[in-house]
């Protein structure tokens, strides 16, 4: 490959790349209900088509559908595109759902502004945007008539979001998905190399007592009250768990005060009570455990068992119920695996970068699914992606992606693949 022409190429389809990606952010696929993955894939099929790639629509069934308890709505279809030739395989992953609009925005964030060199909506960052950018890649190559290295198939799948059972668990189950892959999230704009991501857990608690009307207060048992020393039994784990340091080093974020991945725990919702002269019957908290790689899962549940039960012996409360979501497994990548390597060497290739910062994150990612569903055999990871670690802008309020930083993954995609 001609490398100084083919990065012309990809800046002379800076325009193509910014078309597709506002046209799929245009389509609302957030998540939950996870509705619209069929219009986001009607957009991009003919894409993939015209530059020589099959494409199979897989659909998730809906039994693997009935494990996430969420309102769902519509098919959970995922798309296969595949560029068929005698070389080794590869795949390339990216979701097709976004997280819902939560604070308000300044912008349309289904409008796919582009101001100062800046496009703006939900899911440009995660991750949208490293569809476009693959897309520009494929069409590049196509252009150029270069010869890929690798017979790639890339995956646009459902529901990363919510986890339990994505859409690239499914693929990745039934055979879909080469243990060459060419992870187009976990990366970043600056010279970092993510080789960890934490599990996670979702604990439901329902805490049970007696309404009544709270001028007579002692008629009835006040669950929010009662539910008092299970969460100081929780804040003690807390602490404990939080200290547990993983043998993966941790990035050094401000404010962190550990060089290793740790746990995390969090009490991060509750609510209870419909009016203040009412002594209410329930309670619920929400708990987020992230676990890391040297942890077991069994064990992470055993001891959050053990406080509750703890804490519910101290109280008055009339029972109480706990429901468990395992969202995500735990992660860890080899930074030294071949595909490893060819990344950083497209990054330098790009960005001239010369040395790397190796670390975990506790945010978690369905890749753990594909790990799991892949062994023996063992994955090797290239990470890609369009965050600036500087300023993350996944799930918040005005996300945007820098035009950029499109045309420089796009350029990292073309050099991974031909070069």
């Amino acid at each position: 490959m001609n490398q100084e022409k083919a990065f012309a190429e990809v800046e002379k389809n800076e325009e193509y790349i910014v078309d597709i990606l506002r046209k799929i952010i245009a389509v609302d696929t957030s998540i939950p209900p996870g509705e619209n993955y069929g219009k986001l894939i009607a957009i991009v099929e003919p894409e993939f088509n015209r530059f020589g790639l099959e494409t199979e629509r897989v659909v998730v069934p809906e039994d693997r559908v009935k494990q996430m308890p969420w309102d769902l709505h519509g098919e959970r279809v995922n798309l296969v595109a595949t560029l068929k030739n005698d070389r080794p395989k590869a795949s390339a992953y990216a979701h097709m759902d976004v997280v819902p609009i939560d604070e308000p925005w300044t912008r349309d964030p289904f409008g796919g502004e582009v101001v100062d060199g800046k496009l703006y909506g939900r899911g440009t960052v995660d991750m949208k945007g490293s569809i476009a950018c693959f897309l520009g890649a494929v069409k590049v190559i196509s252009d150029l008539g270069l010869d890929p290295k690798y017979s790639v198939n890339c995956l646009l799948c459902t529901d990363e979001e919510i986890g339990v059972y994505p859409g690239v668990r499914y693929l990745a189950e039934e055979g879909y998905v080469s243990n060459h892959l060419l992870w187009l999230e976990l990366g970043a704009m600056e010279p970092i190399c993510t080789i960890g991501a934490a599990g996670a857990i979702r604990i439901d608690l329902k805490a049970y007592g007696k309404s009544c009307h709270s001028g007579m207060n002692y008629l009835g048992i006040n669950p929010i009250e009662e539910l008092m020393p299970v969460l100081n039994r929780l804040i003690d784990l807390k602490r404990d768990v939080e200290k547990r340091l993983s043998r993966i080093p941790a990035f050094p974020f401000p404010g962190n005060p550990y060089d290793k991945m740790t746990p995390m725990f969090n009490l991060n919702i509750i609510r209870g009570g419909t009016k203040e002269n009412i002594v209410p019957g329930d309670c619920e908290l929400i708990i987020n455990r992230r676990y890391i790689i040297d942890e077991v899962y069994e064990d992470v549940i055993a001891e959050i068992e053990e406080a509750v039960a703890a804490g519910k012996k101290a109280s008055k409360l009339l029972d109480l119920t706990m429901r468990v979501v395992h969202s995500y497994p735990p992660l860890e990548v080899d930074p030294e695996t071949p595909a490893a390597k060819r990344a950083r060497a497209a990054k330098k290739a790009v960005k001239g970068y010369e040395e790397f910062i190796y670390g975990g994150i506790s945010g978690s990612t369905d890749l753990g699914f594909v790990a799991e569903a892949l062994r023996p055999q063992k994955l090797e990871v290239a990470s890609f992606g369009l965050i600036r670690a500087g300023n993350i802008l996944a799930h918040a309020a005005d996300e945007f992606v820098y035009v950029e930083d499109l045309v420089a993954m796009t350029k990292e995609l073309v050099y991974y693949l031909c070069s």
